[in-house]
């Protein structure tokens, strides 16, 4: 059964937001082709921007198709890129700040960036 409401925290969908205008044009759409996290994770990839520091902002592409009422396609992004090649880019960011070196590191990032949301 299709999901049809947002799955990410809505806090962090606004930071994702704030940082790509709104516009997931602006974007770098990942893929996620043979993701060997069967049943963890059902992406088939996510929306990529950084933040004003740097930091990756992810956003599942299941969240972005009901967001913005339309699957973005990988050439319609300012660019796109596998998710070995992602991993590639952040290993050293991920690394330090992943502590449970789950099978989905994105996924885990994720669960990450929507927790610093409510790090009061």
């Amino acid at each position: 059964m299709e999901t049809t409401y947002i799955q990410t925290d809505i806090k962090h969908v606004r930071r994702f937001l704030d940082a790509c205008d709104g516009n997931w044009h602006h974007c770098i759409h990942v893929t996620c082709p043979s993701c060997k996290t069967s049943g963890i994770c059902r992406e088939s990839g996510f929306l990529f921007h950084p933040d004003a520091t740097a930091e990756p902002l992810i956003l599942p592409l299941s969240d972005a198709r009901i967001l913005f009422s339309c699957y973005p396609e990988p050439e319609e992004c300012i660019s796109n890129i596998s998710v070995s090649a992602f991993l590639s880019l952040y290993r050293s960011y991920l690394n330090i700040r992943t502590a449970t070196k789950s099978d989905c590191p994105c996924m885990e990032l994720l669960k990450m960036q929507e927790e610093k949301n409510y790090d009061w």
